[in-house]
C-alpha cells in the first residue's frame, strides 16, 4: 500500500522536476538621486534626496521597483510567461501611493512560441513598448522633454485588462497589437485598439504607433519617429499628434534628439515643441550617463519646461546612481 510519506516524497520529486523546467527570477531597479524634478519645481519644492518612487515616481531618472518574472514550457515549443512588477518604491520604503495596486507597473500572463507572443493583464501600452527606443535618456521620470511636453512618441500610459500580440521578429521588422475592451473598466467607455511597428536596418531605425481613444472625451494618439546612427553621434526626430488639448487631447508637435559617446560617457539632449494653441509647451533636457560598475550606472540630467499660454515654467536637475539586478 502506498503510504502518506511515499505520496509526499513523490509530490516533492515532481515539484523539483517542474522547477528544473521553469525559469523564474527576481529582478529590479534601484534609482537613488539628489535633486528635483520638473513636477517638483512646479509645486515649489526644494531639491532633496530621493528614491525613484517618490512623488508619484516623478523623481530621479527611473522608477525604483522590484518584480518577479518567469516562463514555463507547457507544450513543445510553447511557453507560459508571467510578469509582476511593483509600483514605485519610495524613500520611506512604502510602495506606491495611497489607493494604488501593489503590482501597479506590470501584472500579466501569456503564451509564446513560433506564433509570437500573447499577453493578457496590466502592461505597458503598445506605443510605449514600440517607441521608447527613440528616447535616448530612457524616458526620464524627472526631466523628460517628451513626457512633460505631452508629445513624446511613446507617451501613452499602462493599461489594465489589456490583450496584446507581439508578432515574431523577421528581417528587422517588429510589430505589436493591442486591445483593451471597455467591459467594466473605469478607464473609459470605448474599446481601445493599438498598433505599433518598427524597422531596423543597419544605422537606421524607424517606427510608428497608433492608439485609439479610450473614452468619448479623449482623442486618438499617433506618432512616427526615426533615428540614424552616424557612429560619432546618433540623432532622432519624431512627430506626435495626440489631439487638440481643447478637445481632450495632449496636443501635437515634434521632438529632436542627439546622443554621442564622449570619453566613456553617453552625452545627449532632447528638445520638444508642443504647438497646440491651448498649451504651447517647449521643453528641453540634457543628460550624461556612464556604467561605473557592473550593472551600476551614474547619471546627471537637467531639464526646462515652459508654457507660454499657461504662463508657467519649471526647471529640474538631479544626479544619481541606478543599480539593475
Amino acid at each position: 500500500m502506498t503510504t502518506k510519506k511515499q505520496l509526499l516524497a513523490a509530490a516533492a520529486l515532481l515539484a523539483i522536476g517542474g522547477a528544473a523546467q521553469a525559469q523564474m527570477s527576481l529582478y529590479g531597479l534601484i534609482d537613488l538621486c539628489y535633486g528635483k524634478s520638473l513636477a517638483s519645481d512646479l509645486a515649489n519644492e526644494k531639491a532633496d534626496v530621493h528614491s525613484g518612487g517618490d512623488n508619484f515616481s516623478s523623481e530621479c531618472n527611473s522608477t525604483t521597483r522590484v518584480g518577479i518574472k518567469g516562463s514555463y514550457e507547457v507544450a513543445k515549443g510553447v511557453k507560459a510567461n508571467f510578469k509582476f512588477e511593483t509600483a514605485g518604491i519610495k524613500s520611506d520604503g512604502s510602495v506606491g501611493e495611497s489607493g494604488q495596486a501593489f503590482f501597479r507597473r506590470q501584472a500579466w500572463g501569456g503564451l509564446s512560441g513560433e506564433f509570437g507572443e500573447v499577453r493578457v493583464g496590466r502592461q505597458d501600452s503598445v506605443p510605449f513598448q514600440v517607441m521608447t527606443d527613440f528616447d535616448f535618456n530612457g524616458a526620464s521620470n524627472g526631466v523628460s522633454a517628451g513626457a512633460y511636453s505631452g508629445i513624446g512618441s511613446w507617451n501613452t500610459g499602462r493599461q489594465s485588462r489589456s490583450i496584446q500580440y507581439i508578432a515574431p521578429t523577421g528581417g528587422g521588422l517588429t510589430a505589436q497589437f493591442g486591445l483593451r475592451v471597455k467591459g467594466n473598466s473605469q478607464d473609459g467607455n470605448k474599446d481601445q485598439f493599438s498598433a505599433g511597428v518598427k524597422y531596423a536596418a543597419g544605422p537606421v531605425l524607424v517606427g510608428a504607433a497608433y492608439e485609439s481613444k479610450p473614452d468619448s472625451s479623449a482623442k486618438d494618439f499617433m506618432s512616427i519617429a526615426g533615428s540614424f546612427d552616424f557612429g560619432p553621434a546618433k540623432v532622432m526626430a519624431s512627430y506626435t499628434d495626440a489631439g487638440s488639448a481643447a478637445s481632450g487631447g495632449s496636443g501635437k508637435g515634434y521632438m529632436l534628439g542627439v546622443v554621442a559617446p564622449v570619453a566613456g560617457f553617453n552625452i545627449g539632449a532632447h528638445y520638444a515643441n508642443n504647438t497646440d494653441d491651448l498649451v504651447k509647451i517647449k521643453s528641453w533636457e540634457i543628460f550624461a550617463n556612464k556604467e561605473i560598475f557592473k550593472n551600476t550606472y551614474g547619471y546627471i540630467e537637467a531639464g526646462d519646461w515652459k508654457s507660454s499660454t499657461l504662463n508657467l515654467k519649471a526647471t529640474g536637475a538631479s544626479a544619481g546612481v541606478i543599480f539593475v539586478f
